[in-house]
């Protein structure tokens, strides 16, 4: 076996090109500038990767853009770099996703020979090549309109050509709950097939879900959008050796990342050991983030002195206003984009459940239903028996024990709040 691979490619999905990132922009313009174009930087991140590792091309597993009315500017911006890598001699195989059918607006702009774009009607087959010699074959389809119910790979070949095998598909195998269930399929589905890689996209995070004949990865979004896509995002180079030995390497190409910290407040008695505390962890965030902007969400929790005075600040002026000071010039800033106070007043809860009197009284319930054999379906038949019930109703659908759980929990603290509670 030679020193070399055989053949390079890099695989990539969800890019999801001009994303809007909403609502940053009336904070920090110089900071929305940079998110608007991350997604766009990303993808070219990918182009210099694939031309630095000496590829020989490059598979887009669906989701290119982030609208079915993708604009044009986005279409232009995602040619131009289809361009340069042709002039790098990469060859692009790319399939269109939930996001971006094939049924969405195209302004129709021409595109390099070396880009091959799989049609919706049924699976194609594309072959990659290095001057004469075929390296795989690629088999691939792109959704026709938006919402695929069917379970593709019944489409894809029972044999494969030539020595190596491709499959592009962007499904949700597994029934992944956190995303849409479009091209539904099992893992078994694509372990019975006679290919030798599956390049999928539609789940935002990477994951190597069979690292066997045949490989079947998600390389997750090359930028993270928002704090539910957090930490390093990008895609993987992908090495083919001979023999067909396959070797992927996880490599970030995210310009901007996310990040959700927490801060426990129980052992901080000032505030000013709480902003000390605060400032370390933005400079921790800014040292992960390896030269990168990053946005983070700060979550303080705990039980403490300090609960009553932060309930009675203004947190947006008072504690995160201070922390993103002289942030925006900066090419590593370190944003705070939000806080989420999830402290606790300092209350012995235990020995308070054991008074006689009416806040015992609700905090003993809260405990009888937090320890009951079906929280979830009490707290459902408690609320449904509300007036307000009919606003609530599609804010409350789909939320699991957990997080009902994390709502009686936030019932309660306010329950000592509003009645004055400072016993400790």
């Amino acid at each position: 076996m030679g020193s070399s691979p055989w053949f390079t490619f890099v695989h990539c999905a969800d890019l999801h090109l001009d994303s809007p990132f909403e609502g940053l922009h009336a904070v920090e313009p110089e900071i929305a500038r940079v998110l608007r174009r991350s997604t766009f930087q990303a993808f070219d991140n990918i182009i210099d990767l694939a031309v630095r590792e000496k590829a020989d091309f490059i598979v887009v597993a669906g989701d290119i853009y982030d609208s079915v009315h993708q604009s044009l500017y986005a279409q232009i911006r995602f040619r131009e770099s289809l361009r340069r890598a042709a002039e790098a001699g990469l060859q692009c195989f790319i399939a269109h996703g939930n996001h971006d059918p094939l049924s969405g607006w195209d302004a129709k702009l021409a595109l390099p020979e070396a880009v091959h774009r799989f049609g919706g009607q049924e699976v194609e087959c594309f072959v990659a090549r290095r001057g004469g010699e075929i390296l795989a074959h690629l088999y691939g389809i792109s959704y026709a309109h938006r919402e695929i119910r069917e379970n593709l790979v019944s489409r894809f070949p029972k044999k494969r050509e030539g020595p190596f095998a491709i499959g592009v598909l962007h499904a949700n195998v597994g029934g992944d709950p956190n995303h849409d269930n479009y091209a539904p399929c099992s893992l078994a589905d694509l372990l019975g097939s006679p290919l030798n890689y599956w390049a999928l996209g539609h789940i935002h995070q990477p994951r190597i879900l069979s690292g066997a004949d045949p490989w079947v990865v998600y390389p997750g979004t090359p930028q993270g959008r928002s704090v539910k896509e957090p930490e390093a995002r990008g895609c993987y180079v992908v090495r083919v050796w001979e023999g067909g030995r396959i070797t992927p390497e996880f490599v970030a190409t995210d310009v901007v990342r996310w990040y959700v910290e927490s801060l426990d407040v129980g052992g901080l008695a000032t505030l000013d050991a709480l902003l000390d505390e605060m400032t370390r962890h933005k400079e921790d965030i800014r040292k992960k983030a390896d030269g990168r902007g990053a946005i983070w969400r700060l979550v303080l929790s705990g039980r403490g002195e300090l609960h009553g005075r932060l309930c009675r600040l203004d947190l947006e002026r008072d504690l995160i206003l201070p922390l993103r000071e002289e942030e925006a010039g900066r090419p590593d800033f370190v944003w705070l984009e939000a806080i989420q106070l999830m402290t606790r007043p300092p209350v012995d809860l235990s020995k308070r459940r054991q008074v006689q009197d009416f806040i015992g009284e609700v905090l003993r319930s809260v405990e009888t239903i937090r320890r009951g054999p079906n929280p979830r379906g009490l707290l459902e038949e408690v609320v449904a028996r509300r007036p307000e019930y009919r606003f609530l109703a599609p804010h409350l659908e789909g939320l699991a024990q957990k997080e009902w759980l994390a709502l009686l929990d936030e019932a309660e603290s306010l329950l000592l709040d509003l009645l004055g509670e400072e016993e400790v």
